[in-house]
């Protein structure tokens, strides 16, 4: 919805939240990241379900030739000639490929915090275009997510880099 010139890679859910890789010209600020964050909440608030369908491969690859995403149609082509069939899910106006499975409704996520934005070469080869990486998270309640953001807060305070440094024990050079 905000950035549509962009172009989609791969959004998998990890252990600690999610990520989005994102090819764009612009860089993403943390400016950026507030109102990606604001956008996911009232896209939350519409409330949509998740619907689930499936295309034949060699139409998928089509359907994303025309759109012009070539991080997806690169995926496609690569699960080989025997995957005949593929799977997307949609809420709203966004469709995904994505083998799921997913939550049935966005309805129960009540807090948001996209956490940071890194760098990212598509399919981990330096020889690749560098991607833009966004990590979040989501939770049914607002004070879990504090929680977290407190637990992170605390990690980061405790981190063996940072003390070691203050303490004169080690230093790290940039050479």
């Amino acid at each position: 919805r905000l950035y549509k010139n962009v172009k989609l890679a791969i959004g998998p859910a990890i252990d600690n939240g999610f990520y989005y890789d994102i090819d764009s010209e612009k860089p993403f600020t943390t400016d950026d990241l507030v109102k990606i964050e604001e956008e996911m909440m009232k896209i939350v608030k519409e409330g949509y379900s998740l619907e689930y369908r499936e295309m034949d491969r060699k139409e998928a690859i089509k359907y994303y030739e025309d759109l012009g995403e070539i991080y997806k149609v690169e995926i496609l082509k690569d699960l080989g000639d025997d995957v005949k069939k593929v799977s997307f899910y949609k809420q709203g106006e966004f469709e995904d490929l994505c083998k799921g499975p997913h939550i049935p409704t966005i309805k129960p996520i009540k807090a948001i915090k996209l956490l940071s934005v890194s760098g990212a070469y598509w399919r981990g080869n330096e020889k690749n275009k560098m991607l833009q990486r966004i990590y979040g998270i989501t939770f049914e309640k607002k004070k879990d997510l504090d929680e977290y953001l407190e637990f992170l807060e605390d990690a980061k305070q405790r981190d063996h880099r940072k003390i070691g440094k203050e303490l004169g024990i080690f230093m790290i050079s940039q050479n």
